[in-house]
């Protein structure tokens, strides 16, 4: 019986493939640029990292994450995203060695209803930077996700911000929010909420919630002296640099550990109620890891959502295609001709080992989109020559091999 994949993931073939590495190196050339550094971290970490990083009440660590034993008892979880795992190995590292600064790329893991651009196995692209609590710190990151989105040929979005200020801050509006909310009409995952955690009611897209909330205060109305100059700070930075952007009063994000500034992005083909980039700050949770009280911002980017929305594939490099026609040392020849070729760097070379007539194999050749054949049988062989066959025009010429590499160049 056939075995399929797993619902909620996906395969990636060659061609789509490309449009996802070109658009990674861009992410790549374009952190670096930054000053950030490449950390890669384990897809599975102790469960308790992420019940105590994401908070015991968010939907994630409710009813999305992939947990279970290994042989000795432990409970593991594979990661649901990956601001807890970077924190891990840094501290595990040690606070004072190396960089501060680091992006990301990767799968993550949720249980979630699969749907159009939501998987359950999702890549996510992000950076961290750890110990600037300068509200210039805010910006650069924001700087940085138009930059990446501008160079992905992106301009058409939406940056929406708030601020959530510090626990003070947040436990006082948290208070305002409850009252608020008294009578309102709540779905029962919001009734539920409200007791546990009742900001997480901002965060849903129940059209019953969302009209509830339509009215409700904003947490930046409750700001303390120090979170309302912070927070003014960036917004003058912001304006200074012309970053466009939205006032939300009511984006909270999805996690329990941001403090202070927090933003998402939006493209309008997406709908404004999915976000395709999303971060913020998070200045206590290095330290309720283990770690020194260290003020960090970063944010993460749905790959899937992205990639979807990129008009420009990375281009694949040229193929040729070598046919053989002969005995073994003729397909050996063929085998030097493909690592010469090779070492250019400029070339994908295909060898054919079968035994297979011309046609078969020219047929081959122009299914796989080869840009040309090179052709070698006896005659060639004993020549020193390879037939050059140019598969668009249907030409072809007899070159001497030593000519070969100039000959494909000029063409």
């Amino acid at each position: 019986m056939k075995i399929n994949r797993p619902r909620g993931t996906y395969d990636l073939f060659p061609e789509e493939l490309r449009r996802w590495q070109w658009a990674e190196q861009i992410a790549r050339d374009t952190f670096e640029e930054y000053g950030f550094s490449e950390i890669r971290t384990p897809i599975f970490e102790a469960t308790d990292l992420f019940s105590r990083s994401l908070g015991k009440f968010t939907e994630i660590v409710e009813k999305q994450m992939y947990t279970f034993r290994d042989k000795k008892g432990r409970s593991l979880t594979l990661r649901p995203e990956a601001t807890a795992s970077v924190i891990r190995a840094y501290l595990e590292k040690g606070e004072d060695e190396g960089s501060k600064r680091f992006y990301y790329l990767g799968p993550m893991f949720r249980y979630d209803r699969p749907q159009r651009e939501r998987f359950r196995q999702f890549y996510q692209i992000g950076v961290e930077l750890f110990g600037v609590s300068h509200p210039g710190a805010d910006v650069e990151i924001i700087l940085l996700l138009r930059d990446l989105f501008g160079r992905w040929g992106l301009k058409d979005f939406q940056i929406q911000l708030n601020s959530l200020g510090c626990a003070v801050c947040k436990e006082k509006y948290r208070k305002v929010l409850f009252d608020y909310l008294k009578g309102g009409a709540l779905c029962g995952d919001c009734e539920r909420r409200k007791q546990k955690n009742v900001l997480r009611i901002l965060d849903c897209k129940n059209p019953a919630c969302q009209s509830s909330i339509e009215k409700a205060p904003g947490v930046i109305d409750y700001l303390c002296k120090d979170c309302s100059l912070h927070f003014e700070r960036v917004e003058d930075c912001l304006r200074h640099f012309n970053v466009s952007y939205a006032l939300n009063p009511h984006l909270v994000r999805g996690l329990d550990y941001y403090t202070r500034t927090v933003f998402e992005l939006f493209l309008p083909e997406l709908g404004k109620e999915i976000a395709i980039a999303a971060g913020g700050r998070y200045d206590n949770l290095i330290e309720e890891l283990g770690g020194r009280k260290t003020p960090a911002i970063g944010f993460a980017i749905g790959l899937e959502r992205l990639i979807g929305n990129l008009d420009t594939p990375r281009k694949a490099r040229p193929l040729i295609y070598l046919a053989c026609l002969g005995e073994e040392e003729i397909l050996r020849e063929a085998m030097e001709q493909a690592n010469e070729i090779r070492k250019k760097g400029e070339y994908s070379v295909i060898v054919n080992y079968e035994a297979r007539s011309l046609r078969s194999q020219l047929r081959r050749a122009d299914r796989l989109g080869s840009k040309f054949v090179l052709i070698i049988g006896p005659e060639e062989f004993e020549e020193g020559t390879v037939i050059l066959r140019d598969m668009k025009g249907s030409s072809q010429e007899k070159i001497k091999r030593e000519n070969l590499i100039e000959k494909i160049k000029q063409i």
